[in-house]
């Protein structure tokens, strides 16, 4: 999913949208797991608030896996997401 957006709302709204409009089966969305660019923001919510969005568009998670970086020269810090995999619900969408 290649999409800007300004803040965390945005971000979900698009993605529940996105999962909303979807035509396919399968439905998937990386969320950020650790260091965030917010202080304050805690991505456990996040990542929560992810799931609950996609599912409340009747899609189920079937699978969460992580995956990531050690950091870069520029970026010492490690950065880690989230790849969630939903599934359809509906039968009659294809």
């Amino acid at each position: 999913m290649a999409v800007t957006v300004v803040n965390v709302d945005e971000w979900l709204d698009e993605i529940t949208a996105q999962a909303r409009s979807s035509q396919s089966r399968v439905f998937s969305v990386s969320v950020p797991v650790n260091h965030p660019e917010i202080a304050s923001h805690a991505y456990e919510q996040l990542l929560s608030e992810a799931i609950a969005g996609v599912e409340r568009q009747g899609w189920k998670l079937e699978s969460m896996s992580t995956y990531g970086t050690a950091g870069g020269v520029y970026d010492s810090h490690p950065r880690f997401w989230a790849l969630l995999v939903f599934r359809t619900l509906h039968h009659g969408r294809f």
